[in-house]
């Protein structure tokens, strides 16, 4: 499973950069640097060029920056921490002493590529993070973005043979399932593919958007569904707290013992939506 994984990843990491058109002098822009499966990739592509990788939290950051470490002084990553809207203020303190940034003439023409892995997925407000990166983006550059669409991701209800529930039952549990990805205030799932495009042709540039359902094995381990049917005291809700909007304890216990005998300790064929995008400024002439 995980040799099958790190192929998956391995194929989007090259979709991403191949359509970013990386040159050897390329300045690039990882948005959600993570582990690094996209910046070091860049790095090796692109020797005479830099890359700028912004990391979520201190944990990747330091990762990446102890990875860096190993790496000849020019060729190390810059490696930021932070949000996405916060990318104007990182790279203004960055251009006072990096030299891949100080030879271009207006701060909003910078990068030949910015690209990302699931980078924009959670951010609430899809519209400016799209007018940034168009600002961010060099004339002539590419953005080159692979994002995981949750609402259309795999529907836990599908996996389950609900015959020995009576079909109230069973609809008001997909009902209540359903609702988790119909909720306009949470940015995670309150977007699709057209959604993005259309941010992203609002910030004046020209996109193609392919998308790309796959279905990998996943095994469903007792952890997994202790975790799914665990309320949570604070932050996002569970699994099982949106089913309790709208169905009692004791049938919520009954799907979960549907889960223990159908699925613990099996491999389940799971389905993710993926759309790849690539936006750019219409050519001239």
């Amino acid at each position: 499973t995980i040799s099958g994984a790190g192929e998956r990843l391995g194929a989007v990491r090259d979709r991403v950069l191949d359509t970013a058109r990386l040159l050897n002098h390329s300045l690039v822009l990882d948005l959600k640097a993570a582990s690094g499966l996209l910046t070091w990739e860049a790095v090796r592509r692109t020797p005479e060029g830099g890359v700028y990788a912004l990391a979520r939290n201190r944990r990747d950051a330091d990762a990446l920056r102890q990875s860096a470490e190993r790496l000849p002084a020019i060729e190390r990553p810059t490696v930021m921490e932070g949000r996405l809207a916060e990318l104007p203020l990182f790279l203004a303190l960055q251009s006072g002493g990096a030299a891949p940034l100080a030879p271009r003439p207006s701060p909003l023409a910078r990068f030949d590529a910015i690209v990302g892995y699931n980078a924009l997925l959670d951010e609430t407000d899809k519209d400016a993070i799209c007018r940034l990166l168009a600002e961010l983006l060099a004339p002539g550059g590419v953005i080159s973005l692979a994002e995981r669409v949750p609402r259309r991701t795999q529907r836990l209800y599908a996996l389950i043979d609900g015959g020995e529930l009576d079909a109230d039952l069973l609809a008001r549990w997909r009902q209540a399932e359903e609702s988790i990805y119909a909720d306009p205030s949470d940015p995670l799932v309150n977007w699709g593919e057209h959604d993005l495009q259309a941010s992203l042709v609002a910030a004046g540039l020209t996109v193609t958007v392919q998308s790309e359902t796959e279905q990998t094995s996943t095994p469903i381990t007792p952890a997994l569904i202790g975790r799914w049917f665990t309320p949570v005291s604070a932050g996002k809700l569970a699994y099982v707290d949106r089913l309790a909007t709208t169905l009692s304890a004791t049938e919520i216990g009954r799907i979960r013992r549907l889960f223990e005998r159908q699925l613990a300790g099996q491999s389940v064929l799971w389905q993710t939506y993926t759309v790849f995008v690539m936006a750019r400024f219409a050519q001239s002439g």
